[in-house]
């Protein structure tokens, strides 16, 4: 499994997070990437929804962005991005699915700057839907590379709020359930992130290689010896660009 590109670990990963007949919202690029992999294996029933106002997506090709023309097929409605974030607000996305470019051992997120928030070495982005999304989604499953200058002891900026005492005064779902990388997958059961499972190929070291914290070991760690053979014929045939090393 090492052989395969990071991306096509990243997904195949992050795919067994999701459950059938959830109701998934979905971020672009790696998020997009689990979703569809997950669809097309063991979540036929999942329900993909893009902020542009896409619901009930399949793309056939990797969309760039929301407002890609790929996010539209084989769509149940296309509505607005109004329509869709009422849905969030009301409760009614059961999963949601974010990355960014940094992340802490609470589960914050960055997508806003790196650096100083007035004089900033890379403006990035910011939110979008990120914030929205991260405070509101039932289950929030966060996907990472592992990059160890993306895990930091804190984030430059919160622009998605992760495990915060905060949540309960507001009434809003917990935070963060899962950080997965091609690596591994952790766990925010303490409130902070525990090495919960080894990603096929990978030992508990290489997991936490180059992370900031001090990471210990879910009580229920187990390791994934291997990926579905399903799953991977999938991965190969439907999102085949993720076995390109380019990508």
């Amino acid at each position: 499994m090492k052989g395969f590109p990071a991306a096509a670990r990243l997904a195949l990963a992050a795919a067994l997070e999701l459950q059938d007949g959830e109701v998934c919202f979905v971020g672009i690029g790696n998020p997009s990437d689990a979703a569809l992999l997950a669809k097309h294996t063991h979540a036929p029933d999942m329900s993909l929804i893009y902020e542009s106002g896409v619901i009930g997506s399949d793309p056939k090709d990797p969309p760039l962005s929301t407002g890609s023309p790929s996010v539209a097929d084989g769509a149940m409605m296309i509505t607005d991005g109004l329509a869709v974030f009422a849905e969030l607000q009301a409760g009614r996305i059961d999963v949601g699915l974010l990355s960014a470019a940094q992340v802490d051992p609470w589960g914050n997120l960055n997508s806003t700057v790196i650096g100083d928030y007035h004089k900033p070495k890379i403006r990035m982005v910011g939110s979008g839907g990120a914030h929205d999304i991260a405070c509101l989604v039932q289950r929030l499953v966060i996907l990472m590379p592992h990059d160890p200058r993306r895990f930091v002891d804190k984030v430059d900026f919160i622009t998605s709020p992760g495990c915060d005492a905060v949540r309960a005064d507001l009434n809003l779902p917990p935070g963060p359930v899962s950080l997965i990388t091609e690596r591994a997958q952790f766990s925010f059961e303490s409130g902070i992130a525990q090495l919960a499972a080894t990603m096929p190929g990978f030992s508990e070291a290489e997991a936490v290689e180059g992370l900031s914290w001090n990471v210990e070991k879910a009580e229920d760690f187990a390791a994934v010896e291997c990926f579905n053979p399903e799953s991977l014929d999938v991965a190969k045939s439907r999102l085949g660009y993720l076995f390109d090393h380019n990508h």
